[in-house]
């Protein structure tokens, strides 16, 4: 009969890291945050290429037991952990005293926010006391090793005043990393994705190809990430093929009525002038538009300037999808379809 085990990474007071083995094999990760007598909330991560479906059943069942015999050892009041294999598989969740299973199909992700935060909106920024907005620049992060030994290393992360801004406890384990990144503030999502790429970068690619991170900040599991190394590289490179031509672009906000917003679009290159109108019903979370253009240009340069335009939307609305449609003298020339992604 196989035999499973959780295998420790790292516990503290406030929560725990565990690796799932099954017969010996590495099969996921698990990652528990927790406040006694208050709430414990977590993720579990499973291989899909480790785990037919009966013994990811099993190791689910065993999986369950564990977190509710922690829940019940902290006399909490809330659980929830979140198992991942590919997409949702289930949620763990204790509203009072009785542990339920919601199992979640693909079509329902679209709908269910497993943290009961669909309509609020995070601000990267901030507001002062006298209302006015206040930025928050992004540091310069610098990647250290503190510890490394077989299978297993602990960087510090540091910011660009050389303040402690994380403390990342990683296991490395057949081309998979996994563990947790614990943040000594609440970061932004920018930072958690450019403390993420410091990661994966330190990595060799022909050794290491996917990684599982649970972001904690305090007592909360704030973000897990999950990627292959070739979305990042993918990510990167379509960042650097638009970064320079995306300042001879401007959107511009000209009118605003309500559930509709028009953008006039301008390019330097031609004089500053506009090239196009834009024209986005906000009416609810799927976006849809067209941009009337004076001249067709190219299907790359119209990319840039949906992407761009949604740069713009991001600062009116949160939304899961935008469908624009393109034309010139009121003739359809291209039509693109934007889904966000629910993260980080």
């Amino acid at each position: 009969m196989a035999e499973w085990l959780l295998r420790p990474d790292m516990k503290t007071s406030g929560g725990e890291t565990h690796d799932i083995v099954y017969d010996d094999r590495y099969v996921g990760m698990m990652a528990l945050v927790y406040r006694e007598n208050d709430r414990l909330t977590g993720a579990v991560q499973l291989e899909a290429d480790e785990l037919d479906e009966r013994t990811k059943t099993e190791v689910l069942e065993r999986v369950q037991r564990h977190v509710e015999a922690t829940a019940e050892a902290l006399g909490v009041d809330a659980c929830d952990v979140i198992v991942t294999y590919a997409p949702y598989e289930r949620i763990i969740v204790k509203p009072d005293d009785d542990f339920d299973i919601d199992w979640l199909d693909e079509d329902k992700l679209n709908d269910v926010n497993p943290y009961q935060q669909e309509d609020i909106e995070m601000d990267h920024g901030g507001t002062s006391l006298d209302g006015d907005e206040v930025s928050r620049s992004l540091p310069d992060y610098e990647l250290v090793i503190v510890h490394e030994e077989r299978g297993r290393v602990e960087y510090h992360i540091y910011d660009e005043e050389k303040d402690l801004a994380a403390e990342a406890f990683l296991t490395i384990r057949r081309g998979h990393v996994s563990g947790t990144v614990e943040w000594v503030y609440d970061p932004l999502d920018e930072e958690i994705d450019e403390a993420t790429e410091l990661i994966v970068n330190d990595f060799d690619a022909d050794d290491i190809e996917t990684f599982s991170l649970a972001m904690v900040f305090g007592d909360e599991l704030i973000d897990t990430v999950e990627l292959k190394r070739n979305d990042l590289l993918e990510e990167e490179e379509k960042r650097t093929a638009v970064s320079g031509d995306r300042d001879d672009y401007s959107i511009v906000l000209v009118r605003d009525d309500g559930d509709v917003l028009t953008y006039e679009i301008y390019q330097q290159s031609r004089g500053g002038l506009p090239i196009g109108t834009a024209t986005v019903d906000i009416s609810n979370r799927q976006l849809t538009g067209f941009i009337d253009f004076r001249e067709p240009g190219g299907a790359d340069d119209r990319e840039l300037i949906a992407m761009l335009l949604m740069e713009e939307l991001d600062k009116e609305k949160e939304y899961d999808s935008f469908n624009v449609t393109m034309m010139v003298n009121n003739k359809l020339i291209d039509e693109i379809l934007f889904e966000t992604e629910n993260v980080h």
